[in-house]
């Protein structure tokens, strides 16, 4: 089997493999062998079906068996090569115009690991910091639980900041309603009823003139307000426009904070205040302390990859960065981001996520680096409990996510690197940790 490589760039190869016919041959003989112990076919024996009639009838998928052996033993005859290893197969491609009884030649596009130097990882030393939960970590929380429970009632008052007011708004410009010039501005141009907050701000408020102006009204009370969006607007139409809006409130409600009494206590399962704030002290500490882990492991990371600047396989970044894309942007949809906004966040979202991916990427290489000179071993106890985790996180039962091969083989390589990492934050002796 004769192999010819060339270097696309530092981290793609083009591996030429030319198969000689007499392998082709043993690879056909061994198809038809195979077809001819399990094929039925009316009239004859099972197994001994002449070899004319099984081409008739199964023709076409004995070429492509006998295709995907030729491809399978190239690309193990690349596995083998010495000069490199592959990370991932990119692209293949066969010469279907070679004449039968010839040599196959298939050209592979391979991605390979790159060439790096392993990072003094044994000296990185990143401390524990000390988690410590304050009162006003508790007052905040606390803060939190009586909101979530807190009730808007109405009242006759003017609206203040944070009130809700109940209101019809048209938008207008140069006396032309919004609506007429762009019929599916919705909430950019009018609103039969709709709540507004007063005075929110943000990207999740389509107008904040419209938020400020509510701020002082009355049920019944009217009030005028302009915008002039920006020229980057989601709809082109309104880039660079003034808009006239004219408001009128309809009703007002305003917040209202339970008390912190004996009936409040009851509903939220504790005996008293003082139970509830030592569950709530132990929830932060939880958080903190899960927080400050994470830091300290992102330290290291940034620490093994300090002056890290080797290049990294393409296929490899845009497999990351289409999973980050995809939680970027639904992190800004949960921060009040609309969908049709984020089309004009794309090319953003996008570098965001390459940026990020390459990062990953390069932590992945050094990670898996560090694992083979450890020798480090991913046990069935450890694969177990990761496989538990990941059911956990993504809400899919366990035995349905060890039939997923693909999701399998990320799982063991997540947990390989994570206990690298371990190691590396233990001080290349696992069991010792430092701390501050």
């Amino acid at each position: 089997m004769d192999i010819k490589i060339q270097e696309t760039n530092p981290t793609r190869r083009t591996v030429t493999v030319t198969i000689p016919a007499a392998d082709v041959a043993t690879a056909e003989k061994e198809v038809l062998k195979g077809f001819k112990r399990e094929a039925a076919l009316p009239g004859f024996r099972p197994g001994k079906a002449p070899e004319s009639a099984l081409r008739l009838k199964y023709g076409k998928a004995i070429a492509d068996e006998v295709s995907q052996r030729l491809l399978s033993q190239g690309y193990e005859r690349i596995s083998q090569e010495k000069g490199f290893t592959v990370y991932t197969l990119a692209d293949v491609h066969r010469d279907d115009t070679t004449a039968a009884g010839a040599d196959v030649v298939i050209r592979y596009e391979v991605d390979v690991v790159p060439e790096f130097k392993t990072p003094d990882w044994k000296s990185v030393r990143i401390p524990e910091e000390a988690v410590v939960v304050t009162e006003a970590d508790i007052e905040e929380h606390l803060k939190k639980i009586l909101e979530q429970r807190a009730r808007y009632e109405k009242t006759e008052d003017a609206a203040i900041k944070s009130d809700y007011v109940r209101i019809a708004y048209t938008g207008t410009i140069d006396g032309k309603a919004v609506t007429e010039i762009d019929a599916e501005a919705k909430s950019y141009g009018s609103a039969e009823s709709t709540w507004e907050e007063a005075g929110a701000e943000g990207e999740a408020v389509a107008v904040p003139a419209i938020a400020k102006a509510v701020i002082g009204l009355k049920a019944g009370d009217t009030a005028q307000a302009e915008f002039t969006f920006p020229a980057t607007h989601e709809r082109e139409a309104l880039r660079g426009k003034t808009v006239h809006y004219a408001i009128t409130a309809n009703e007002v409600r305003r917040k209202t904070m339970p008390a912190l009494d004996e009936t409040f206590i009851k509903s939220v399962g504790v005996k008293d205040e003082a139970e509830l704030r030592d569950q709530l002290r132990k929830g932060i500490e939880g958080s903190k302390q899960q927080a400050a882990e994470t830091a300290r492991r992102e330290k290291a990371v940034d620490a093994l990859l300090a002056g890290q600047d080797f290049p990294l396989p393409e296929s490899a970044i845009n497999s990351v960065a289409q999973g980050l894309f995809m939680e970027y942007a639904q992190l800004r949809m949960r921060n009040g981001v609309k969908p049709e906004q984020l089309e004009t966040q794309r090319e953003e979202i996008l570098a965001e996520s390459r940026k990020a991916a390459a990062i990953r990427v390069r932590a992945q290489f050094v990670l898996t680096r560090i694992a083979e000179e450890a020798k480090l071993e991913i046990s069935r106890e450890d694969l177990s409990a990761a496989i538990m985790r990941a059911a956990y996180t993504s809400q899919v039962p366990p035995e349905k996510l060890v039939k997923d091969r693909q999701r399998l083989n990320e799982i063991r390589r997540d947990t390989l690197l994570n206990k690298a990492l371990d190691l590396v934050l233990a001080g290349g002796s696992e069991g010792k940790v430092e701390k501050a």
